[in-house]
């Protein structure tokens, strides 16, 4: 048995081991295809084959077919098209419809195509990408050297009262004095003003709207005042049968929004109700898109005075109710006003306050709050009158929560989901202050505006002629007030810039299951270290506004007093497109070379505003008018700041500015409103 087993296994190692091939049935025919493929090469497609006569049929395709292909590309694979070679860069830039829409993703906008409809009025044409083209070029010409196309002046006939507001060229204001709320208000159209020729000059000691469209009024000019035929066109007012407590406004939408405070009912005697008014803009009626035109404030009053903030963003309606004594906590609520649903909701802490709120996308927002901790080692727990051991913090709170179009119910027959409470992201420290509420040094108060709202829909109104150009619901700026009080009536001011991005970058996907959680994780906290190059802080010796609305997108604007007395406007530019292309444009002015991040290894690669090399010293200057800020902005030691603060490393700007008196600027996308001889009160408080 062994010997056999021997023998067995001597044959099997001798022989050679079997070909696969030779037991595979279709051998031939595999045989045969790998033979034919060897001989047989692979036949190149027609486009992959140079013509004989170096002719590129890419750039011979029709106009029409060439926009098609390349408005489907992104801003950095367009941009780069632009670079590759002489005759494609002339056939791009001579395209209309190309050319529109690489200028409009590197200006961070996007065209409305609400405003290509043809128009109700049959003299009027729709515009070209040409026309439109041509429009915008001149727009951000103008705004980048801040040279206005057009100035006019209008008078406004009431006295300043206690409410206002102003988004895209509609103004709002209180009809009555400051010692009692109105009960109407005028809706001053100023995309009108200008519309005529009369020339005439101020009067002195009145108060004037001067409307300058993407440029400034220069000193000593004269005014366009107003004809009593065209006053109806600017100014339109209406009164109502309850007292207006406040108002927003969204011209795109048609929309405005009132708030009434009702009186207690003998049934709740201590209890106010709240009421929001949803109407349209244009005819005071209730709008038609709201199916429950008044929406009512899910928790009682216990006075009658309020302060609110509203952010209106397509179909959302958010309200931030706060600066409420007693047992009243701060409270965020959001409505999907189309449907009159109450979709998210949240309250603040005992221990924490909500000074103001702005969305940063449609399902997020941020809220800068103050906190107040107590010393576990302190003896002063029985005496509740006596601050002393008591320490503030403040932060910027980011919340999220599903979108509106989520959590809706699939049938319009089943009732509303109950209101989601938004989810805390992350907290973001921001620098310390010297806080002692003994020596009158109370927290400093926070006031952040960002405008517009992150919209993702387009505007339709005003129906003939709507908004061409809206921004990108993702760019944007967020300017944040620090308002200080010192002894001695030392008050000093702060301005915080910083992109919204700088926050974004926190944000869950709105998909996210971590927006649906019950108990989600705990909140990260991003340390002021970590924020403070993204951030310019201004100040502290900076006039307060006393109207918040002067942001739009990347600019800002606000009247200021130079060392030497004179009083300006400067208007300031955060987009990093355009700072970066003044930056580039005067290093190879200078003959200098731009820092390539590519160049260094990844460990030490920073950014391209990051001061690496001695180019960069040079760059920083006026040019032309437009002042180019690079180096770090540093504010020395000193109360109520408690150490010295280094912002803005990879935050640079530019700012223009001109000879003004105004006191009030208010900005959007197509104009600089300059307010001037308004009559300043005390113990006035506006609200945005």
């Amino acid at each position: 048995m062994f010997q056999l087993l021997r023998r067995l296994s001597s044959t099997n190692a001798s022989t050679s081991p079997p070909d696969p091939a030779s037991s595979n049935p279709n051998r031939d025919e595999h045989q045969h295809d790998s033979d034919s493929a060897a001989v047989m090469p692979r036949q190149p497609a027609p486009y992959e084959v140079p013509d004989k006569e170096g002719r590129c049929w890419l750039l011979s395709m029709p106009e029409e077919v060439l926009a098609n292909v390349f408005t489907r590309l992104d801003r950095c694979s367009l941009t780069r098209c632009y670079r590759l070679c002489k005759p494609l860069h002339s056939v791009l830039s001579d395209n209309s419809k190309i050319a529109l829409h690489h200028l409009l993703q590197t200006s961070s906008l996007r065209l409305n195509p609400h405003a290509l409809l043809p128009p109700s009025d049959p003299h009027r044409h729709a515009p070209s990408s040409a026309e439109l083209l041509a429009t915008l070029r001149d727009k951000l010409a103008r705004w980048a050297s801040f040279r206005p196309k057009s100035r006019a002046s209008y008078e406004l006939k009431e006295p300043e009262g206690r409410l206002y507001e102003y988004l895209e060229g509609t103004l709002l204001r209180g009809v009555g004095d400051r010692t009692s709320l109105p009960r109407e208000v005028a809706v001053y159209d100023l995309s009108k003003v200008g519309e005529w020729e009369d020339i005439g000059s101020d009067e002195e000691g009145e108060q004037h709207v001067h409307e300058t469209r993407t440029g400034a009024i220069h000193e000593g000019e004269d005014a366009v005042d107003s004809r009593e035929d065209h006053e109806d066109d600017v100014r339109t007012s209406k009164k109502f049968s309850f007292q207006v407590a406040e108002f927003a406004v969204d011209k795109g939408l048609d929309l405005l929004v009132l708030v009434e405070v009702r009186l207690p009912t003998p049934e709740h005697p201590r209890q106010h109700t709240m009421l929001i008014h949803l109407l349209s803009l244009s005819t005071f009626d209730p709008h038609p898109r709201a199916s429950r035109p008044i929406l009512e404030w899910p928790v009682p009053l216990y006075r009658r005075k309020i302060s609110l903030g509203f952010q209106i963003c397509d179909d959302g309606l958010f309200i931030l109710h706060h600066n409420q004594p007693g047992p009243s906590h701060d409270m965020v609520c959001g409505w999907q006003w189309t449907t009159g649903r109450l979709a998210v909701t949240l309250r603040a802490f005992p221990t924490m306050s909500f000074e103001s709120f702005v969305l940063l996308t449609p399902w997020s927002f941020v809220v800068p709050s103050v906190l107040a901790h107590l010393d576990p080692q302190s003896f002063l727990h029985e005496r509740l009158d006596d601050p002393s051991d008591l320490t503030w913090t403040h932060h910027l709170h980011l919340y999220a929560f599903p979108p509106f179009s989520s959590t809706e119910p699939a049938d319009r027959s089943d009732p509303h989901p109950p209101p989601h409470t938004a989810t805390h992201v992350a907290t973001i420290d921001l620098l310390p202050f010297h806080v002692d509420p003994m020596h009158d040094m109370p927290p400093p108060r926070l006031n952040i505006r960002t405008d517009p709202p992150p919209r993702h829909s387009f505007p339709t109104h005003p129906k003939d002629s709507p908004m061409q150009f809206h921004p990108d619901p993702e760019s944007g700026l967020c300017v944040m007030e620090i308002l200080c009080q010192m002894p001695g009536g030392r008050d000093p001011h702060y301005v915080m810039c910083f992109p919204k991005s700088a926050l974004t970058q926190y944000l869950p996907a709105p998909t996210s299951p971590l927006l649906r959680q019950a108990f989600p994780r705990p909140a990260p906290v991003v340390p002021w270290s970590t924020l403070a190059p993204n951030v310019r802080l201004f100040g502290p010796d900076l006039e307060q506004a006393s109207w918040v609305c002067y942001v739009y997108q990347n600019r800002y604007v606000t009247p200021l007093q130079l060392p030497d007395g004179r009083s300006v406007i400067r208007l300031y530019d955060f987009d990093p497109l355009r700072v970066r292309r003044e930056k580039l444009s005067r290093i190879h002015t200078s003959g200098g070379t731009a820092p390539d991040p590519s160049s260094s290894p990844p460990a030490k690669r920073t950014s391209l505003f990051r001061k690496q090399q001695p180019e960069a010293k040079s760059v920083d200057g006026v040019r032309n008018g437009i002042h180019l800020v690079t180096d770090e902005t540093v504010l020395a030691k000193d109360q109520p700041l408690t150490e010295e603060t280094r912002t803005g490393r990879d935050l640079p700007y530019t700012y223009v500015q001109f000879m003004s008196t105004a006191e009030v600027t208010l900005i959007d996308g197509d104009r600089i409103v300059a307010v001037e001889g308004v009559r300043r009160g005390t113990g006035v408080d506006y609200e945005s």
